[in-house]
Formats: C-alpha cells, sequence, structure tokens
C-alpha cells in the first residue's frame, strides 16, 4: 500500500504540474481554475509523509525491515 501511495503522489504532482506544460501562460486564468489539480495533490502530499513512507518501503526491500504496525502508516 505505501508503494502505492508513494508512486500516486509522485504521479499527481508531475500530471498537475503538467497542466501548465501544456497550456503555457493562458492556463494559469483564473477561470479555467486549473491550479486547483496542482493545489489538490499538494495537499494531499502534504498530508501524507511520502518521503517517510518511501524510506520505510526502501528499507523493507533492501533490508527486510517490516513497516511499523500503526494504523497511521
Amino acid at each position: 500500500m505505501a508503494q502505492a501511495q508513494v508512486v500516486a503522489a509522485q504521479a499527481a504532482l508531475r500530471t498537475a504540474e503538467r497542466l501548465y506544460d501544456v497550456g503555457g501562460a493562458s492556463a494559469t486564468r483564473r477561470e479555467f481554475n486549473l491550479d486547483r489539480h496542482w493545489r489538490n495533490a499538494r495537499t494531499l502530499v502534504s498530508h501524507n509523509p511520502i518521503a517517510h513512507k518511501a524510506r520505510v518501503v526502501g528499507d523493507y526491500l533492501l533490508n527486510g525491515e517490516p513497516p511499523p504496525l500503526t494504523g497511521f502508516f
């Protein structure tokens, strides 16, 4: 589950950033409200400790250390 969250968070941020790359300057126009996608992705990522999850996943894959058993992980 943690692996999927790490990948999904990174993909969501990249996708939201691509909206600006593809749309150019007009993508920032208030009437389109495209910035909400980037804000939603950032909020999701900041509420889930992705860097911590990535470290725990790596520790499991490299060292066999199981992830924490807490409900918050």
